[in-house]
């Protein structure tokens, strides 16, 4: 596990069910492998990801799966239809561990979400 500098992460990520805690942690390590800069953080028990200052996404466990939301998802190319909608601007993939191909498909849509964040502090 990528234990992260902040005790509240790491207690978050301990205390995750089973079920939860792989897709949590796969999401994890692709996110930190996609940009060093990236910054995480607990927000009303949700982890929440930025970059240059600027929250791009947020991992928040739900009911019967784990979302990983692209706070500007609206913007981000969906080659492979796999977002949904969730509120005006952003978007999210509902992530299941046993599900491979939508974890081969995510460092395409991470790295994009970077980007236009990048872009978009630039302005």
């Amino acid at each position: 596990m990528h234990f992260s500098e902040h005790v509240e992460v790491n207690t978050f990520l301990q205390n995750l069910s089973y079920p939860y805690r792989l897709p949590v942690l796969q999401t994890r390590r692709l996110l930190f492998q996609a940009d060093a800069e990236i910054y995480e953080t607990i927000h009303r028990g949700n982890i929440i990801f930025s970059i240059n200052h600027e929250d791009f996404c947020v991992i928040k466990v739900v009911k019967n799966s784990v979302r990983l939301i692209f706070l500007n998802g609206a913007y981000i190319r969906d080659r492979k239809h796999i977002l949904m909608s969730f509120g005006l601007k952003s978007r999210c993939i509902e992530l299941y561990e046993a599900n491979v191909e939508l974890f081969n498909a995510l460092p395409e849509y991470i790295r994009e979400a970077i980007r236009l964040t990048k872009l978009s502090s630039k302005v």
